[in-house]
């Protein structure tokens, strides 16, 4: 009896253990950021950014259970925090949203910048843009970036959509002078669709980088310290490993 109430006993300790060493977040994310954040054939988190979070937070038991939203709904969800452990990404970390959200660790930083067709002239910067019709991805740091005043563009000429990808086909179809998005979407977008549109890489043209982005998982105060902490330690603990350093350098690669 007393070797039976052992085994009970062991196995319940083991259980708890288990038990308390398992911690789920909500994740919101956009899956039309591509090359950044994606869903994969299998429904997981692909994508540079996606597979660091996946990976980083696999390896500290932290289970995902991703919720695929267009960015602007994304957005309003990860400000709700309705169950108090929803998590986002890729946010960028700007003066606007710096008191709505904890940053809870950064991912990586990505780049702005103009994308045009040959025929069209180069947009090295802001300035250069002012008199074009912009595409840009609504509710984003980088159309946030354009409304800044201090930029003196015409808001009437700036285009958003709920989806940043769509920005792709309205500037191939010439209903947008230029796009302005993230490098690293911008040169997988022309990779994977410019065929579907019977051009090559070679029909668009990438302007200067223009700003750096800032790319954190952000969530709010409405989150524990402790879930915000487990999940930064597991963001940080990835970041020192040779995985992570593999994975940042294909950020820099172009075409």
């Amino acid at each position: 009896m007393l070797q039976k109430i052992c085994k009970v006993t062991i196995l319940l300790i083991f259980l708890s253990f288990q038990m308390g060493f398992c911690t789920e977040i909500t994740l919101v994310a956009d899956s039309s950021f591509t090359g950044e954040v994606e869903e994969t054939p299998e429904h997981t988190l692909g994508g540079l950014g996606g597979s660091i979070i996946a990976n980083a937070l696999k390896a500290k038991n932290i289970k995902i259970n991703i919720e695929w939203r267009p960015w602007t709904r994304a957005y309003k969800e990860a400000l709700d925090n309705i169950d108090s452990k929803t998590f986002i990404i890729a946010l960028t970390r700007i003066p606007e949203r710096e008191e709505k959200f904890v940053w809870v660790s950064k991912i990586y930083g990505a780049y702005t910048t103009f994308i045009t067709l040959k025929n069209g002239k180069r947009i090295n910067s802001i300035l250069e843009a002012k008199n074009s019709t912009i595409g840009v991805l609504a509710s984003s740091s980088y159309s946030a970036i354009l409304k800044r005043p201090e930029n003196g563009l015409n808001l009437d000429k700036i285009e958003e959509v709920p989806i940043d990808i769509r920005n792709f086909k309205k500037l191939v179809h010439k209903r947008i002078d230029t796009w302005f998005t993230i490098e690293l979407v911008a040169y997988y977008a022309i990779k994977n669709l410019a065929k579907e549109e019977k051009l090559t890489k070679n029909d668009f043209v990438i302007g200067n980088r223009v700003s750096i982005q800032q790319k954190y998982i952000g969530t709010t105060s409405k989150t524990s310290p402790d879930l915000i902490n487990k999940v930064r330690d597991a963001l940080e603990s990835y970041k020192r490993t040779s995985e992570y350093k593999i994975i940042i350098e294909r950020i820099s690669e172009n075409f």
